[in-house]
């Protein structure tokens, strides 16, 4: 397992990844795929990314537009972290990294339903805690989490700790994922490779 740990698909600041056409983004995510799981990828995952790019290269560049700042900010895609209770850890779909704050995205084909719900909420649950209890980079660091459902229009509402969104409502959770006043932090590879600590109450 932990051949996989701090290990990613893709990395780069926003404004990178905005520079990007499709193509060339998604083979870079394929070609890391190996060093993230020992599964095969499949056509559907490969649909999967083809839609966060859709989504977050729309809605990024608008945020962008409107403050330089944000594009200095660095996205990851497929982070793995640690996790007791899957020997090769559990990979948020994007991450968002600022200099305090952890932006945590997550996509959904479906409408949010109670089954959803659960699933998403219970996914937000231990992201928060690996993270903020123990990843050691990332003690003292906010943390939001939101769910994009891409079948969905015009439509947010928070379930639980998790902000869940339709792609067009993107602005109402710009400062949920990267902060009011965006600062890029300053060793993104160092958070990438943290170490992890476990108190006695986690193990």
């Amino acid at each position: 397992m932990e051949s996989y740990i701090n290990s990613f698909c893709f990395c780069s600041s926003i404004d990178e990844f905005l520079s990007l056409d499709q193509k060339t983004w998604l083979d870079a995510v394929k070609e890391n795929y190996p060093f993230v799981t020992p599964y095969k990828l499949g056509k559907r995952q490969i649909e999967a990314w083809k839609d966060e790019y859709d989504v977050l290269h729309k809605q990024l560049k608008k945020i962008v537009d409107q403050n330089r700042n944000y594009g200095k900010l660095s996205i990851i895609f497929e982070y793995v972290l640690w996790d007791f209770d899957n020997e090769h850890g559990v990979r948020p779909d994007v991450i968002i990294l600022s200099n305090d704050r952890i932006g945590i995205i997550e996509f959904k084909t479906r409408s949010i339903d109670d089954d959803n719900y659960q699933y998403v909420t219970s996914q937000a649950k231990k992201y928060r805690h690996r993270f903020l209890h123990n990843h050691d980079e990332s003690k003292d660091m906010k943390l939001g989490t939101v769910a994009i459902m891409t079948s969905m229009r015009d439509y947010c509402e928070i379930k639980g700790r998790v902000k869940c969104i339709s792609p067009d409502r993107f602005e109402d959770v710009k400062e949920t994922l990267m902060g009011r006043y965006p600062k890029a932090h300053p060793d993104v590879y160092s958070w990438i490779g943290s170490d992890y600590h476990f108190p006695k109450k986690d193990l």
